[in-house]
């Protein structure tokens, strides 16, 4: 055996000596007492063996199982550093070299863990499945995670599709965004010290801590207000709001937590026994940081590849106003770079978070974050840039490649898949990006025509579905916002975007998006249009598959009816957009339908394009609403047919709308679109068939 053992060493020890070599076991081993980082004595936690690197290139190799520590850092002075799992040989090495062969509690695994969570131990049974437990007098908990799964908090009402609904807002406008009147009833509850309201707006939600009720006017007040007033957007909020963490709201697999007496109260399903399975509590808001305090001395050449970062947690103050687009008051996730260049994120898992899961901030370059999994976020999945303030050094060139990023919004629905707002040269392509209650991407920060801090951003070959979840509204599957030359959408397929009650496109081009090309695009099974210009200038829309579009009919008796195919809104005084070369293929049973929508005084030329119904529904056209002879007769789609574009498969199954040879789109120049190798086919709008068991439903 011992033969074996000297063998292996010979070969992990003939290594390069272009790079240092550390180990990290946290265990005692045989040569473990006087630790240096080697092979034989290995560092026992992730810090010190970073704190031993002074400036030189240098790989980390974690033994695989999990790290419960205070957020990891990576600063200038680990530039040129690799942090990576170890292989199996040397954890095996490691096992058997163990000093006292105690490390049965430790958990092996396939990839090392890095957790910004402690494990939650020592749970007593109250009976009726219902379990407590008292943490440290420092935890705050707002979330657990049982074997690797969500348990969201209590929530009423309990079932977690359902809202409570709010009577007015408040009369007077100095407290318009500190409360509402809500009914008789709906605020019945012992303890409401560390209950939080959640209040639906339009794109936003607001999550408020109660200051105090007015029973005599049943009146709600918050101790931290909302950032818009409350009930601006009725028609698309609906006045809706639900409570968490009420402990008198305790149904299966749902916990809840007294801050004062630090009690985590957790009911199962009778499936299991807390105190034999891993349960988790995130504690800290960044997980690892590859950060520089001083923009002129970044962090240089990082890499972390296969490794798993998990348990981020999130945190509000009770007087914080916790409101904003995209979620944007969360300032923290739980990868998070700043100041930072020539960063390589590889093949790593990033999942189980309370705000977005990775964040790439100003004053950054070439960071790459590819073939890695963003997975169960508390917002959005990759933030990249930052918003309204003054930047010196934006994020320059930053790559997402090959990603999965899904099942978002768990605990802040406003949260995006992918986030870029100030930032040039940025490549968001070929990831699927699905399950997430906004946006699935989403580019720009600025509204309307003043100078860009964003361009040049290239989004290509993403499929990115069931976005919305009919959660909030006012969204799109890609949305872009502002002037932006040189950003680029193509070959992506977007398909599955819904909102609560109104507003919700398959590509969103919002205030001021401006030159900005639209190519080569599969977007089907959208609530409104599957193309929506609100307001902008000189885009161009070339080769695109608009299908199945304003699918849904109004929720609710006050909700508008859908806006049809493609749309624009705001005349601007110059060319809105050019289109040629598209097909809509339209699958409305009805009258009244409009394939192309534009407001009055619209100028944008169309021609070389291909519209079709199946059903014999009359599809119309422009300002007018007329029929397409009368469209063709004011000079727009001359060289334009309404024919069936002749797909190959079966269009009811939505198999990628590919034209045949001898369709009309081909002899109008319409090019094939490639087909994603990540696209599965199928028409089904059923969110509930994506579904699995990492993701609770709203």
């Amino acid at each position: 055996m011992m033969k074996n053992f000297v063998c292996l060493l010979f070969v992990l020890c003939f290594t390069s000596t272009l790079s240092k070599q550390l180990f990290v076991v946290p265990f005692a081993t045989l040569f473990s007492q006087h630790s240096d980082g080697s092979l034989l004595h290995p560092y026992s936690s992730i810090q010190q063996a970073l704190d031993s690197i002074q400036h030189e290139h240098s790989t980390v190799y974690l033994y695989p199982t999990y790290y419960f520590s205070n957020p990891i850092q990576l600063n200038s002075k680990h530039s040129h550093t690799r942090l990576t799992t170890m292989s199996i040989e040397n954890a095996t090495f490691y096992e058997r070299l163990t000093a006292d062969r105690t490390i049965h509690h430790l958990q092996r695994l396939q990839t090392a863990v890095i957790s910004g969570g402690v494990p939650i131990t020592g749970w007593t049974s109250l009976g009726n499945n219902t379990y407590s437990v008292v943490v440290p007098s420092s935890y705050f908990i707002n979330q657990l995670f049982i074997n690797n799964q969500r348990i969201p908090r209590t929530r009423v009402p309990t079932n977690f599709s359902d809202y409570l609904y709010y009577v007015a807002p408040l009369n007077d406008s100095r407290m318009a965004r500190n409360g509402f009147e809500y009914s008789p009833g709906q605020f019945n509850y012992p303890y409401l010290t560390d209950a939080m309201v959640v209040v639906y707006h339009s794109y936003t939600e607001s999550h408020h801590y109660i200051d105090r009720l007015i029973t005599e006017n049943n009146t709600v007040l918050f101790s931290n207000p909302s950032h818009y007033d409350i009930g601006t957007n009725q028609m698309q909020s609906k006045r809706r709001f639900h409570i968490e963490n009420l402990c008198d709201a305790l149904v299966a697999n749902t916990f809840c937590f007294n801050n004062q007496t630090k009690t985590v109260y957790l009911m199962t399903n009778g499936l299991y026994d807390p105190n034999k399975v891993q349960i988790i509590a995130p504690i800290h808001d960044i997980v690892v940081t590859i950060a520089s305090n001083d923009s002129n001395n970044p962090v240089k050449d990082i890499t972390i590849d296969n490794l798993i970062i998990q348990h981020g947690s999130w945190s509000i103050t009770r007087t914080q106003v916790a409101e904003g687009p995209s979620a944007e008051f969360l300032t923290n996730a739980a990868l998070y770079v700043d100041n930072a260049t020539e960063i390589n994120i590889i093949n790593i898992e990033v999942s189980h978070t309370g705000s977005y899961g990775v964040r790439i901030k100003e004053g950054t370059l070439n960071i790459n974050l590819m073939d890695s999994l963003v997975n169960d976020t508390g917002a959005g999945g990759v933030w990249i840039g930052e918003r309204y303030r003054q930047i010196p050094i934006l994020s320059n060139y930053s790559k997402v490649i090959s990603n999965e990023i899904s099942y978002g919004g768990n605990v802040f629905p406003s949260g995006v898949g992918v986030l870029v707002y100030r930032a040039i040269g940025a490549v968001v392509s070929d990831n699927i990006i699905h399950h997430h209650r906004y946006n699935g991407i989403s580019i720009g920060d600025q509204s309307g025509y003043i100078p860009p801090w964003t361009h040049s951003i290239l989004i290509q070959r993403n499929y990115v579905y069931t976005i919305g979840q009919h959660i909030l509204c006012d969204q799109g599957g890609i949305y872009i916002i502002g002037v932006q030359p040189g950003t680029v959408v193509h070959g992506n397929v977007v398909k599955n975007v819904f909102s609560y009650a109104t507003y919700m496109w398959g590509i969103y081009l919002d205030n001021g998006a401006s030159n900005i090309i639209v190519s080569n695009n599969v977007i089907y099974n959208s609530g409104w249009a599957a193309l929506f210009q609100h307001q902008g200038v000189n885009n161009t829309i070339v080769n695109n598959v608009f299908a199945r579009a304003s699918l849904i009919q109004p929720a609710h008796e006050e909700d508008p009816f859908p806006d049809g195919d493609v749309r624009i809104q705001n005349a601007e005084g110059l060319t809105s957009w050019t289109y040629t070369r598209n097909i809509v293929y339209d699958t409305f049973r009805g009258i009244n339908h409009t394939a192309v929508n534009l407001n009055p005084n619209v100028i944008a030329p169309f021609n070389n394009n291909v519209y079709y119904n199946p059903y014999d529904t009359q599809l119309l056209f422009g300002a007018e609403r007329t029929s397409f002879g009368e469209w063709q007769s004011s000079g727009q789609d001359n060289n334009s047919v309404i024919a069936d574009p002749l797909f190959v498969g079966d269009v009811n199954q939505c198999d990628f709308f590919a034209v045949r040879s001898n369709s009309p789109a081909a002899k109008l120049g319409f090019v094939n679109i490639t087909k994603l190798p990540t696209w599965t086919p199928g028409c089904d709008m059923d969110d509930d068939l994506y579904s699995h068991q990492q993701f609770y439903h709203w």
